[in-house]
């Protein structure tokens, strides 16, 4: 480094020291209330003479030296510690949790780690950009036992990405020393590498050493696109925040050595003077560093406060709200599915925006996902279309990387079930990142998460639906649709809006021949928020989405031989959801039931019931179905009484209405008869074709025989029987498509 670019680092070091000093202080007086200093971390600055303007930064929140040499102002720390409105987040972060768009300063987090697979998903979107850029993950040694940082090292391994990780080892967690309990320091000594990553110790207490030790290792970043891994040895030389007295926990030697041999900036200055600095120029840059601090300070004090904004949403324009909207396909032509509909507006969207990627488990060809969803799609966009690791929070965390360096990813989970694996990355990052930076970063990352029960074979880990806690989430637009055309016309809604969306799509509803929709998805649009009425009436309202939209329709169809005319409403979109539409049917009927999958303690149908008793304007009797507050059994038979079901909502409906209902019994069936009935191959399955048939009448068949050949939505497979007798006759023919459990063959037995 030359004289000048030497100047350039003291000055960074020494004004991050300055204003901690200035930051205590108003602490102490009770003008501000809540400080960390990065005291001892100075030498991360050394970084910034390395990295370029394409370079990503995911800083520590000690960091405050390394930010200011790459652009940030005194100003910008003081208005955040003050949070004022001039502040980069309006406010709303803490102190020290900075972030600037402009210079590609990602947004501190708060859960420390949430920050590492955001680095590596930024990574994977610049990987191959032609100034060949880095991103930096800056972290606490406390910090690398979260597993969100675990996976992320495995994941940039994984996939080759350019990612610095960054451990700034001061060898205290807050008040637990890290010393032998860390994947770089055992306790029977260090070892040499992580994941295959050399590791790299640097002496962050000389930061001439330090700089030319990191010039090596980037500079070999940019050659080979490949993650490096550096443990920076730094000394904490200050209490964790003002909250903390480290006094309680750290020996008075132990303190005292750290000032003494450990203070980066006193052995910077030393090193200056050694080289030809004169004590006059340090004391000058010291001068004018204090001033500046201090006009800073006063400034920002004066600035404006900010004003409490009341939604965690992006706004979006009023074009993708408005009812009036509305393109649905119709019933022409060829039909899709509610599964083929969704993989063909992918497969736009993937055609149409070379920003578009897909990202989960089992998702490439051949498998094409476990319901089918994205068959074909990774043949067709190799690369853009790809296998994710086991793990949730890695998928929803490197597609906020993603969406944050301008990508936008479409995230899969394949079960409901699995959501709180990804629970953190979704309410800490994807919900508050538009919220928290004032706007400065959006991850409009869209999750698909198929969910749901009613099918055999589907226990207490793969049959629930969750959209309680989302819609709980502020920040995330979530949808549930209960038919083809409303998949595709939300699906295509959540990629114009620019927000990040949590979409729910049954598993039982993926394949239904009853409700599809025209092959022109392209074009088709549902607003965001409205709901649908599918049936029109006066005497009761109906309320559900997904998979109980169905029993809805089915119950008022009942109703109606009653001569009760009941008004079916799918609400389709949970957050937000149609608050207007049902006020007024409710109002209009004067009688509301809102069905559900999720279990009934805050269900979102309390919340529509709740809404409903705060707004309308007449007495409303109100009723709620949904599941038990227990999970959903394997036991077929089981789960059908412990979800909500036809019979239920039935029930509920003639209590409300004051009715009088009878169940009749179905007919028993022939003593000596038995049936071979129809199955699929997978939980999603509504219909199969019968392909061929393998037996003919008058056999005898014994439990286990093939006797037919039926094509499913994902594979032709062999059907047996499940009974042993006579085949008296055979009820299908050659070609049918029938139902899953229809009856195929009369056995006597």
């Amino acid at each position: 480094m030359d004289d000048q670019q030497l100047a350039a680092l003291y000055r960074a070091m020494l004004t991050a020291r300055e204003i901690d000093r200035v930051e205590q202080e108003l602490t102490n007086r009770g003008e501000a209330f809540f400080h960390v200093a990065g005291a001892g971390h100075e030498a991360s600055a050394a970084l910034a003479w390395h990295l370029t303007a394409d370079d990503w930064l995911h800083c520590h929140y000690r960091d405050k030296a390394l930010i200011i040499a790459r652009g940030v102002t005194p100003r910008s720390f003081f208005d955040s510690l003050f949070c004022k409105r001039n502040s980069h987040s309006r406010g709303r972060q803490m102190s020290a949790h900075m972030s600037d768009q402009r210079l590609n300063v990602l947004s501190i987090v708060g859960p420390v780690g949430n920050s590492a697979l955001q680095a590596v998903g930024v990574a994977a979107a610049v990987k191959d950009g032609d100034t060949r850029p880095i991103v930096l993950c800056s972290v606490g040694d406390g910090t690398t036992q979260e597993g969100e940082f675990l996976e992320a090292c495995a994941e940039a391994v994984r996939s080759q990405l350019p990612v610095l990780f960054f451990v700034e080892d001061n060898r205290w967690a807050i008040s637990t020393t890290t010393a032998g309990k860390t994947f770089y320091s055992h306790p029977h000594g260090d070892p040499r590498e992580f994941y295959g990553m050399p590791i790299h110790r640097i002496d962050g207490r000389d930061v001439l050493a330090a700089y030319e030790q990191l010039g090596e290792i980037i500079g070999r970043m940019r050659r080979e696109r490949q993650p490096a891994l550096v443990v920076f040895q730094v000394e904490r030389l200050t209490n964790h925040t003002n909250a903390d007295d480290q006094t309680i926990y750290r020996e008075e030697s132990d303190i005292l050595s750290a000032a003494q041999t450990g203070d980066p900036i006193r052995r910077f200055e030393q090193h200056l003077l050694a080289h030809g600095f004169a004590l006059e120029t340090l004391a000058q840059i010291h001068q004018e560093v204090t001033q500046s601090v201090a006009a800073a300070e006063a400034a920002s004090a004066a600035g404006a406060e900010p004003l409490p904004t009341f939604t965690a949403k992006q706004p979006i324009p009023v074009e993708l709200t408005h009812p009036s909207r509305e393109v649905r396909g119709d019933r022409s032509g060829r039909q899709l599915t509610m599964r083929d509909a969704i993989r063909e507006v992918l497969r736009h969207h993937l055609q149409s925006d070379p920003r578009v990627t897909l990202f989960g488990e089992d998702i490439e060809d051949p498998k094409g996902d476990v319901f089918g969803v994205t068959k074909s799609l990774s043949t067709e966009f190799p690369g853009r279309v790809m296998n994710a690791a086991l793990s949730e929070s890695t998928i929803i965390g490197v597609s906020a990387g993603r969406a944050l360096a301008g990508e936008r990813p479409v995230a899969f989970i394949q079960f409901a079930d699995f959501l709180p694996l990804a629970y953190n990355q979704i309410v800490s990052e994807l919900g508050s990142m538009y919220w928290r930076t004032d706007g400065q970063w959006t991850a409009p990352v869209i999750m698909m998460v198929a969910c749901g029960g009613y099918r055999p074979g589907l226990g207490p880990f793969h049959a629930q639906t969750f959209e309680s806690l989302i819609a709980h989430t502020p920040g995330i637009d979530v949808f549930m649709p209960s038919t083809a055309a409303d998949a595709a016309g939300l699906l295509n809604a959540a990629f114009q809006s620019g927000r990040p969306t949590l979409f729910f799509y049954p598993k039982s509803c993926l394949n239904d021949p009853q409700h599809t929709t025209s092959a022109d998805v392209a074009r088709q649009l549902v607003p965001i928020g409205p709901a649908r009425k599918t049936r029109v009436g006066r005497d009761l309202t109906l309320v559900g989405w997904g998979n109980t939209v169905r029993l809805c329709d089915r119950a008022a169809v009942e109703l109606e031989k009653a001569g009760v005319e009941a008004e079916v409403i799918d609400l389709r979109s949970l957050s937000p959801w149609d608050e207007r539409m049902v006020l007024a049917s409710a109002e209009k009927t004067a009688h509301l039931i809102v069905v559900h999958e999720d279990n009934h303690t805050c269900g979102v149908g309390a919340e529509v019931l709740a809404t409903v008793a705060e707004k309308t304007r007449v007495p409303v009797a109100m009723r709620r179905v949904t599941r038990p507050d227990t999970y959903v059994p394997c036991n077929f038979a089981n789960q059908i009484e412990v979800l909500p079901s036809f019979k239920k909502v039935l029930t509920t409906a003639a209590e409300l209405l004051d009715l009088e209902l009878t169940w009749i019994p179905p007919p028993e069936r022939e003593e000596g008869v038995a049936y071979v009935e129809a199955i699929g191959s997978g939980p999603s399955d509504e219909t199969v074709v019968v392909v061929e048939l393998l037996v003919k009448q008058g056999d005898t068949i014994r439990r286990g025989d093939v006797v037919a050949s039926l094509e499913a939505t994902k594979s032709v497979f062999e059907l047996t029987s499940s009974v042993a007798g006579v085949l008296e006759e055979i009820l299908v023919a050659e070609g049918d498509t029938v139902g899953v459990g229809a009856p195929l063959l009369k056995v006597l037995v």
